[in-house]
């Protein structure tokens, strides 16, 4: 019976950690980077409100459920990406809207030779102190993985 009724509370309770994975790998043949972005619903929920004004009705319980041009905007907002000293803007493929988990794929254009790129990453670090953004770049020769807290915000790959 107590065993139920830790599993039961655990469920009603918002989970314990704070953490989003962001993926960054080159495609030669398209001559840019599919970025996949995976965060807690609720949590990315709860960042979209915090910015911009969602109707009511795109709100179904810890999920938004209205229209996915909101999350380019976001992506874009949080995950700002330079190429060169260029800033660039990823456009969204498609997203997976579950239950506990929201996950976004983008495309971004990048058109040449890269030979080193800024990351800033401030997914949720306005909301949590705790919060840990897991980021990996891959491409033909380099797979590198990285780590963006409210303390460290900002990482640059150098690829020459």
């Amino acid at each position: 019976m107590i065993k139920f009724l830790i599993i039961y509370l655990s469920l009603l309770l918002p989970h314990p950690v704070h953490v989003s994975m962001s993926s960054m790998e080159y495609i030669p043949q398209d001559e840019g980077y599919r970025i996949t972005v995976r965060m807690y619903s609720d949590d990315l929920l709860l960042d979209l409100r915090s910015l911009y004004q969602l109707p009511g009705e795109h709100i179904d319980d810890r999920i938004y459920t209205g229209p996915d041009d909101i999350y380019e905007d976001y992506i874009n907002e949080k995950l700002k990406i330079k190429i060169n000293g260029k800033q660039f803007s990823a456009s969204l493929l498609e997203t997976e809207k579950l239950e506990i988990e929201t996950i976004m794929r983008l495309f971004l254009e990048s058109g040449g030779e890269t030979n080193n790129i800024e990351i800033s990453n401030t997914i949720l670090t306005g909301i949590y102190m705790d919060q840990v953004n897991l980021f990996i770049y891959k491409d033909e020769t380099n797979e590198r993985a990285f780590r963006f807290t409210v303390d460290y915000l900002n990482e640059k790959i150098s690829l020459e």
